[in-house]
Order: structure tokens, then sequence, then C-alpha cells
């Protein structure tokens, strides 16, 4: 029987304009792996509050099992600007961080004062700190932090952007081991390999995990079980993300299945009404009950679903060209000679390290900055829609509905529709209480779903995102990813969420050693070709070793012929398969998909001859040193 951590019993939360949870109970065990989940302004950040005991609850109780350490990861770090990165992580309250301290208290003293019996107690918490393995601590530390992005430990806390003290804070908390994790969107400003890594490392995190996140990989790679807030209810599934959905859809099923025999049941019971005034009278009073029921009883949910729909302008021949773009920064080069000629429907994806220029390059784009060489030419007909990573700044006591007029009265829809300002929010799931609300009011989800309308409702046919997903939920991700769909013009975004790339994107913008590589495919197909290049590599390492060892002594006539024609084949298929290989990087731009797959195909086939004709070269290499 698994060991219960945390018991919530009858908790109730509310505010004036949404039911966060009503009597709910449930347990968190030992090695749950939760991810919560639910759109955003449902009460995800409120409930993770409420658990950790820092938001009151209206009613019920959080029983925390007596020793339990929970470590808790807020969407908005909460750090001492005047400490370096290294005090913030070495002066938490882990124990042998402590003894860390002292040491290195009592070693700087060390240095300039000889004393005896500071260097007695030195020896003795050397001792200790062997004993308690206080140095693996360090190691692990200086490990994740590396990992996180961090290579000068003495930076100020103050010096950092947004999100290196987002992933710091996150550092911090891995580093004190508690017993439960309670994270609130991890995954935000980490590029893609940290969240590989990150992954890898909570599947082998042993304590309970609590987790609230929009990355649908990482969702279902992690979790075990699901927890879903929706309208004030909280259910859990005992499974991933995938068995989540599967669920979900069987539940979908069986309530439309329901929603027939009641719309079947109603009939018959409406036709029994509507019979003559003579039969009328005669109906009991439990009768027409029953009827009123069936009409109120509705299976089927009737919110309202989030729809973009703009009307966007035709391009026109010249979308957007790159010629010879090149960009650095207080001597940190990010990259040069970029070409690119933007053609109809393009729809890329960029990734790359923090720091690597990928937003540097949206921003040359659109004209808010000038590159050191080169140029960027933007069509006379192409109209961008630019969804920043960082929020415009704007008056957040005005309410939601002014924050929409500011921009437009009236939004034109794809249909050619005119909609009001209210109307259009309505789309966007603010009812008319929540336009009235505050704009400072809104969780960070639903600011997020606000900017996103403001982004995109003048119609233009280029939409440019920088990491749109951060702070959205699932629900208002799926929406957006059905609209890029079938949106007629280009998208060109930068994102660290791997399945929204693989459903948006046809090319991918590679920012790898201080240049940019086009690659025709998705994510999923990138991390294929990765891996494919990465096995090739170690394999061709040991073919070179076995060569290299391999002795020239005597062969017969033939076989020396033999082995001379080998090694002449062997270096021009390998020729041939390295032009192959440059073409895929160079000029993926001119590749459709299929004439990528075809490369592909014929590099497989190149690789199947070259290993074909290696297994003979080494027979007869063998040969010659026996």
């Amino acid at each position: 029987m698994k060991k219960n951590l945390i018991s919530i019993e009858g908790l109730q939360k509310t505010f004036p304009d949404k039911v966060i949870c009503k009597d709910e109970s449930f347990g968190i065990f030992a090695k749950d792996k939760i991810g919560l989940i639910g759109i955003n302004g449902c009460g995800k950040t409120t409930l993770l509050k409420m658990i950790i005991g820092i938001e009151p609850v209206d009613s019920g109780k959080v029983v925390i099992r007596n020793n339990v350490k929970i470590g808790y990861l807020p969407q908005v770090p909460e750090l001492d600007q005047e400490l370096t990165i290294f005090e913030h992580i070495y002066f938490s309250d882990h124990p042998q961080f402590a003894l860390l301290r002292q040491y290195h208290r009592n070693q700087e003293k060390l240095e300039t004062l000889q004393n005896e019996q500071l260097e007695s107690e030195q020896h003795k918490l050397l001792q200790r700190m062997d004993s308690e393995k206080t140095w693996d601590i360090e190691i692990k530390a200086k490990s994740i932090l590396t990992k996180l992005g961090f290579s000068d430990l003495n930076l100020n806390i103050a010096t950092l952007s947004g999100g290196q003290k987002r992933r710091l804070d996150l550092a911090r908390v891995l580093m004190d081991e508690p017993e439960i994790l309670i994270l609130d969107e991890p995954t935000n400003h980490l590029d893609i390999d940290t969240i590989e890594w990150f992954q890898d490392f909570l599947i082998n995190y042993k304590g309970a995990l609590i987790f609230v996140t929009h990355d649908r990989y990482f969702l279902d790679a992690v979790s075990n079980r699901i927890m879903e807030i929706e309208n004030g209810i909280i259910r859990f599934y005992n499974g991933n993300y995938s068995y989540y959905l599967q669920r979900k859809e069987l539940e979908l099923v069986d309530l439309q299945r329901k929603e027939t025999r009641r719309a079947a049941q109603l009939q018959k019971e409406m036709k029994w009404l509507n019979r003559g005034a003579r039969a009328r009278s005669s109906k009991p009073k439990n009768h027409l009950d029953r009827v009123k029921e069936l009409i109120d009883k509705s299976y089927l949910n009737q919110d309202s679903e989030l729809d973009i729909s703009f009307q966007s302008k035709r391009m026109g021949k010249t979308i957007l060209e790159i010629k010879s773009v090149q960009k650095s920064y207080d001597q940190n080069h990010l990259f040069s000679n970029f070409n690119y000629n933007f053609q109809k429907l393009d729809r890329i994806g960029i990734i790359g390290q923090n720091g690597c220029g990928k937003t540097t390059l949206l921003r040359l784009i659109t004209d808010e900055i000038e590159p050191d060489a080169g140029n960027v030419k933007a069509g006379m007909n192409t109209h961008f829609s630019y969804f920043r990573q960082n929020e415009e700044e704007f008056d957040k006591n005005i309410s939601v509905l002014e924050y929409v007029r500011q921009r437009a009265e009236h939004i034109r829809t794809a249909d050619g529709t005119l909609h009001s300002a209210s109307e259009m929010l309505k789309k966007f799931l603010f009812d008319g209480k929540l336009q009235q609300s505050k704009v400072k009011s809104l969780s960070g989800g639903e600011r997020k779903r606000l900017y996103l309308l403001s982004s995109l409702m003048f119609g233009s046919n280029f939409i440019i995102l920088d990491e749109p997903t951060n702070d959205l939920d699932i629900k208002t991700l799926e929406i957006l990813e059905d609209y890029l769909d079938v949106f007629k013009g280009c998208i060109l975004v930068v994102s660290h969420d791997r399945y929204f790339l693989d459903r948006v994107v046809d090319y991918l913008f590679i920012f790898e050693n201080d240049r940019i590589i086009k690659f025709p495919g998705n994510y999923s197909d990138y991390l294929l070709v990765k891996k494919y290049r990465e096995e090739q590599k170690i394999e061709n390492t040991n073919v070179d070793k076995k060569r290299i060892r391999s002795e020239k002594t005597g062969l017969s006539y033939k076989e020396k012929r033999e082995l001379d024609q080998l090694e002449i084949e062997l270096e021009k298929l390998e020729n041939l398969k390295i032009s192959l290989e440059n073409k895929i990087d160079l000029q993926a731009a001119t590749l459709l998909p299929n004439e990528f797959s075809e490369i592909t195909k014929q590099i497989e086939e190149l690789n199947n001859n070259i290993s074909r004709l290696s297994d003979r070269w080494l027979v007869l290499e063998d040969k010659k040193s026996d």
C-alpha cells in the first residue's frame, strides 16, 4: 500500500467571479507523479498554493505528513537580488549545504590566519563531510547549474534575465531534494535540450511530484496520474496524458449516447404532452416535472469554445527576403551569412539554445533592430503579426474590454463578418463579467490569451510567434494549432514545445555553432536524423580504429587487387555520402519533403553498401596480419 503524504479533506475555494473547487477530498501518495491540467484561469496555481499553505482555503483542510519536505517552484521567482548565483544555491536550508558553508568560511580564515583550534575544527568537519558524502551535493549542484545554463556562479542575481532567474529558482528547488516537488510551469524558459534532460531527471526522481505544464510530450512522459480541474470539479485519471485522452474520448462517447437517449425520451414525452386539451387536463404533476427535468438536463458540456478566425490579406510575389544577414552583441557572434527567401505557406520553426539569437532574428525581420551586415526586405503586401515572448507594457488597471477597444472597436473575421470588441472577447472565452474585470486580476494564462487576441486580430498574412506556448493551457494551444493549420499565410515560430513544433511546422531553422542550418522537416524528423548521424559517427569511428589496427602483410595478387579496389570504392561512396549530407545541411531551403525523403533513402543505401564493403575490407586486412 502506498504511503499517503498529503491528505485533502472537504477543500473549498471560491472567488467572486469563479469557483476553484467545492468539497473536494483526495490524497497525494509516495511516487505519485501528477500532471495538473485545466484551462487558464480555472485555478491550477491557486490549488498548488493551497496545498503548500500560502493560499488560505475557504473550508476543509490540507494535512501534510510529519517531517515531509516540500519543494515549490512558483511561476514568478522571489529571489534576493543582492546574492550571487553561488550564494543563492549554497545558502539554502539543505543541511549538507550548511556544512559546505562552514567549510568554506573556515578555509577563508585559514588562508590568512594560522590557528590550531580552527585547523582541528576543520579536520573534524572534513571527516563529517566525508561520512555524509557532502562533496556529492556540491558536485550535483554544479552539474544541475551547468545543465540549466549557468557557468559563472559569481554573477549577481540582479543582473540576470527573467528566464535565467526562473531557471536558477528551478535549480534551487531540485537541490533541496524534497520528498514532494510542486512545480508550476517548470519548462518555461528552458530550451529543448534542457527540457529533455529535465524530463529524464523527473522520470527517475524518487519522490512525489505535482506539476502544471502545457508541454504535452513532457506531461505524457513524466506523469502517472492526471488531475483535471474543470468547472470547479477535480477528477483523477490513473495513467499518463495519453491514457487521460483515451478516457476523455470514451467519456464523451458515453455522454453523447446519454444525450441521444435523453433527446429521444424528451421527444416521446413532448408528443404525449401535446395531445388534445382533454388529455392534457388529466396529466399528473410528476409527469410534467419529468418533462421539465429532461429539458433542463443536458449531458453535453455547453461551454463555449475558443474561436480563432481572422480575415487575412493576400500576399504579393515578394514576401520576405533575407540576404547575407549577420549579427553580434558585445563580441558575442550570433550568426552570419544567413540567406532565405520566404515562399507562400512557409511554416518554419526556430530552435536552439537560450541566448543563441532566436529572438534577435525575429526582431531583425520585423525591422526593430538593424543587422551588422546584409539586409532584410519585406514585400509591399506582407503584413506581420508579432506575438512576443514578453507581453507589451500596458495599463493593467483598465478593464479587459477597454484593453481591446484601445486597439480596435471592431474586428473582421475570416467569413467577412464585422464583430464588436465585446463579441470578439466572447469568442476568446472572456464572458461579459470577465470583460469588465481589470487586466491585473487575470491569471497569467488569461493575460496570454488576451495578448494573443490583440496580436492576431488585425488580419496579417505573416504570423511570427516567440514562445507562444508559455502559460497557455493545452485547450487553447490545440485551438491555436487548428487555426494555424488552415492559415493561408507564412508562419515563423520560436518554441521549446516539441509537440507544438511537430504539429505546426514543415521546416526548421536550427541555431548551431554560430550559424543557422535550414532543415526540411519537423522536430521529430530532426531528432531522427540527429540520432542517426550520431550512431553513424560512432560506427565510422569504430571502423577507422579497426583499419588502423590492421597491419599490411602478404596477400595473393588477386586479393591485393581486390583490397586496392575496395579502398577506392569505399572512398567514392563515402564522398558521395558526405555530398548528400551537405546537401541536406546547406540546401535545405530548396528541398521539398519528398526530396528530403529521397536523399535520406539514398544515404541509407550508401550506408548499406559501405557496411558491406567495409566487412570485406576488414576480412582482407585481418588475413594480411595472419
